[in-house]
C-alpha cells in the first residue's frame, strides 16, 4: 500500500519503539504531531529536522524511505538517468523514449534538459559530430548559465556534458559549478559531486597536455576520496596522476601511483574499470595523445 510522509514517520516511530509524546517533546505539542503522523499537517521545514533528529534517522535515509515507496514517474527518470552507462547506445534510446513519452503528457524544464543529454550522448556515439553533439549541450548550458544559484540536481546534469565541450569552455562551467559546491560544504553528496568533476576536467585537460592545471584538480580530490572512501573515484585519481608524472619525466613516481590504483581497484574486485583504466593507460601512455578517449563517466554514487 502507497505510504505517504506522515506514514513513514509512524512507521519509524514505532519501530524505534518511541511514543509521539517522546518524539513531539520540545519541538511541538503531541496533537500536533499526531496530526502530522495522520497527514492532517505538515510540520515547518525546521521542525521536521527536528523530528528527524529525534528519530535518529537522516535527511538521505528518511527520503530513501519515503521514495522507494512512493517514486513518480518523474522520480523514476532521473533516477535512471544517473544511473545510466552513457555508452550503452541501446540503452540511451531506450531511455530518451522513456522521456519523450512524458513530455508529450507534461512540460518539465529539467526532464527536457535530461533529452539533450541523451541526444547528445547518442550523437557522440553513433556518429562521433562533436559539433552536433554540442548544440544539444548548449541547450543545456543556455538555461543554466541564467540562474545565480544552481542546486545538487542541475550540478549533477552539467557534469554529464561537461565532456562535451571545448576544454575552456568545460573548465569554465566547472569550476563554476564546484563554486556552486561552496554553500554544501562538509555535504557528502556534494563533496563526491566535485570529486566526478573535477576528476572528469582533469582527464580532459591531460587530452590537451595541460598537465600542471590537471594535477591540481587530482591534488584536491585524492584526500576527500580518501575521506568519504570512494575508491574506484581514487584509483582514478591515482593513475591520471600517474600519467601526469610520466609524460612530466617522472616515470618512477607515475608507476607508483598507476599501482596504486591497480591495487585499488583489483582488492574491490572492479573488473569493468580495471579494463577501462588499461584502455586509457595504453592511449596515453603507449601511442600519446591522438585525441579524447571517451570512457564513462563518473557520476554519483
Amino acid at each position: 500500500m502507497k505510504k505517504d510522509f506522515g506514514d513513514v514517520l509512524k512507521e519509524i516511530r514505532i519501530d524505534r519503539g518511541y511514543s509521539q509524546h517522546y518524539v513531539a517533546e520540545g519541538i511541538m505539542g503531541q496533537s500536533a504531531y499526531s496530526k502530522i503522523e495522520r497527514s492532517e499537517m505538515e510540520p515547518s521545514f525546521r521542525k521536521w529536522l527536528a523530528i528527524l533528529e529525534k528519530l535518529n534517522v537522516s535527511v538521505d535515509e528518511f527520503r530513501y524511505i519515503l521514495n522507494t515507496k512512493n517514486l513518480t514517474t518523474k522520480e523514476k527518470i532521473i533516477n535512471e538517468f544517473f544511473a545510466l552507462n552513457y555508452n550503452h547506445l541501446d540503452d540511451l534510446r531506450l531511455f530518451k523514449d522513456e522521456i519523450v513519452a512524458f513530455l508529450k503528457e507534461e512540460e518539465d524544464y529539467l526532464l527536457k534538459d535530461i533529452f539533450y543529454a541523451c541526444e547528445s550522448l547518442i550523437i557522440l556515439n553513433t556518429t562521433q559530430n562533436v559539433e552536433e553533439a554540442q548544440s544539444f549541450a548548449k541547450k543545456i548550458w543556455e538555461r543554466l548559465e541564467k540562474f545565480d544559484r544552481w542546486y545538487l540536481l542541475d550540478i549533477r546534469l552539467i557534469n554529464t556534458i561537461l565532456f562535451i565541450f571545448p576544454v575552456d569552455v568545460a573548465v569554465h562551467i566547472g569550476e563554476r559549478a564546484t563554486k556552486q559546491l561552496i554553500p554544501y560544504n562538509n555535504l557528502k553528496e556534494a563533496d563526491i559531486l566535485l570529486i566526478n568533476i573535477e576528476v572528469n576536467l582533469a582527464v580532459l585537460l591531460i587530452d590537451e597536455q595541460k598537465y600542471p592545471e590537471a594535477l591540481s584538480y587530482l591534488e584536491k580530490v585524492i584526500p576527500l576520496c580518501k575521506k568519504h572512501q570512494k575508491y574506484s573515484q581514487l584509483a582514478i585519481a591515482y593513475a591520471r596522476k600517474g600519467i601526469i608524472l610520466q609524460k612530466t619525466g617522472k616515470m618512477d613516481e607515475g608507476s607508483e601511483h598507476i599501482e596504486k590504483a591497480y591495487s585499488i581497484l583489483n582488492a574491490i574486485e572492479d573488473r569493468k574499470l580495471i579494463d577501462d583504466l588499461g584502455k586509457e593507460l595504453s592511449h596515453y601512455l603507449n601511442k600519446g595523445c591522438e585525441g579524447p578517449l571517451q570512457l564513462e563517466i563518473l557520476q554519483q554514487e
